[in-house]
């Protein structure tokens, strides 16, 4: 079932994206400011990593409510709920003054961007073409490296200010919700979860069994459809490692081993994110024609060989830029799929509650990356720490080998998992 309706297609699909370009700000506007905020608020290494790491928290508990609830009643009502959420907490994180005040603040901003997560991977997911979904669902994932550039140009236009600048580029990340939250209220329910639930009937329509398989929430914990969560759960834990674990610590990592300027690098952070973009430009036009395992084993590939061989060669100083540019464009190879193919996998009973725990498995790696990566670079050393993450891309690739089937142009309803 294609949705046909065009103008709703596209509608579902900028407003669905608005969420992760609001998680690409938020988090990489932390990651810059944390080096005034932590002289700020006299925060110690251990209060450091938990800001850090705090709104990842809170989009691992984020995702699971907000995934079995979209499931059980439906994409739409909760789409305006989980940004709301976000825009009140980022809002009061922009007049935080305090370590308790800035990580509750960001835990609960968490919460809200990270049940966005599986109710909008799963909407793209539902409203896509069969012949073009990959294409739509990497375009929309594509928003969180564009949210990030936005937040260095923020940080940017702010910075002039003085050392409180990060006030006003967190206060940005709350507006910036608000329209996304007002578009989607007019937002239709996705046909499929209607289908899915008897609502929805007509020629060419799929039955409520063809949706759902006779799969419920229970059958996620065993059989098949346990084994195939928990290998796409691994998968997204081990790539989120590497990937967060290095992906909020750019700023830092130029500031330490590059450009001493702060203006430096902000523009060494502004040229990673284009090269991210470059990069979900180009998996774009593989992703429906490769296809979905082609492009996640060539990212993965690439970041193990490129992580390995940054740590042999000790890669240091304005190099770093071009390095990390380089690897941020594969990097999103693997991420994009590693984010949108649950939501294609399971039958539309589970999908957003599936889509829901294998984000939350993967915040939980992103929070160790991220929490233990300034420890491993201080003790080990960068090129160790490299190598290390190296470690935990290539058995992500390893893994994927064994459990990603191909999906490209084929019915969700063809593709997704079955108790059989």
């Amino acid at each position: 079932m294609d949705f046909d309706n065009f103008s709703e297609k596209f509608r579902s699909f900028f407003l669905s994206s608005g969420g992760f370009f609001l998680d690409g700000y938020d988090l990489s506007v932390i990651s810059y400011a944390l080096f005034f905020i932590k002289g700020e608020m006299s925060l110690n290494a251990v209060q450091e990593g938990l800001v850090s790491a705090s709104s990842l928290m809170g989009m691992a508990i984020g995702a699971i409510i907000f995934g079995a609830l979209s499931d059980k009643l439906g994409r739409k009502k909760l789409m305006g709920i989980d940004l709301f959420f976000f825009s009140i907490f980022a809002l009061l994180s922009a007049t935080s003054n305090n370590f308790l005040e800035l990580f509750v603040s960001r835990f609960l901003l968490g919460i809200g961007v990270g049940g966005d997560y599986p109710i909008s991977s799963t909407v793209v997911s539902e409203f896509s073409p069969t012949r073009s979904r990959g294409r739509y669902l990497m375009g929309s994932v594509s928003m969180y490296w564009i949210g990030t550039l936005f937040s260095a140009f923020m940080n940017l236009v702010f910075l002039p200010t003085g050392e409180q600048f990060w006030r006003y580029s967190f206060a940005v990340g709350g507006l910036l919700a608000i329209p996304i939250v007002v578009g989607r209220i007019k937002l239709s329910e996705s046909p499929r979860w209607l289908a899915s639930k008897g609502l929805m009937k007509g020629e060419g329509i799929p039955t409520p069994e063809e949706e759902n398989k006779g799969v419920t929430w229970r059958d996620l914990l065993k059989g098949k459809v346990g084994v195939t969560l928990m290998s796409l759960s691994a998968i997204w834990f081990l790539f989120d490692v590497a990937s967060y674990g290095i992906g909020l610590y750019y700023p830092s990592l130029l500031r330490q081993f590059a450009f001493p300027s702060e203006y430096e690098t902000l523009y060494g952070t502004m040229l990673i994110s284009v090269g991210a973009i470059v990069g979900y430009a180009i998996a774009e036009v593989a992703v429906d024609s490769a296809g979905r395992r082609f492009t996640l084993m060539a990212g993965l590939g690439a970041m193990a060989f490129l992580l390995l061989l940054g740590g042999l060669i000790s890669i240091r100083g304005a190099g770093l830029v071009p390095y990390f540019m380089v690897f941020v464009a594969m990097e999103q190879w693997a991420g994009a799929v590693t984010l949108f193919y649950p939501a294609e996998i399971f039958p539309t009973s589970v999908r957003s509650t599936a889509q829901g725990v294998t984000t939350a498995f993967s915040r939980v790696g992103a929070v160790l990356g991220v929490f233990f990566f300034p420890s491993m670079v201080k003790y080990l050393g960068l090129s160790e720490s490299l190598m290390l993450f190296g470690l935990t891309s290539a058995i992500a690739l390893a893994v994927s080998a064994v459990a990603v089937k191909e999906t490209k142009m084929r019915r969700l309803e063809d593709i997704s998992v079955s108790k059989t």
